[in-house]
């Protein structure tokens, strides 16, 4: 994912359904000066971690 469609993502008031690794994700932060993400997964909104922008996906509507 590019870092505008995942700032777009963050800013949306709707739901948008972004994937990491097989789980269903809330990106909580837009890391910009690295273009990673603060994500947690959507069971489990203690369980954050950083990853690259690149491995979120956004699922098929």
């Amino acid at each position: 994912m590019n870092k505008e469609r995942a700032k777009e993502i963050f800013n949306s008031p709707e739901m948008i359904h972004v994937r990491h690794e097989d789980r269903e994700i809330y990106i909580e932060e837009v890391i910009e000066k690295n273009e990673m993400a603060r994500i947690h997964p959507v069971d489990q909104p203690n369980v954050y971690q950083e990853v690259p922008l690149t491995e979120l996906k956004e699922r098929e509507q």
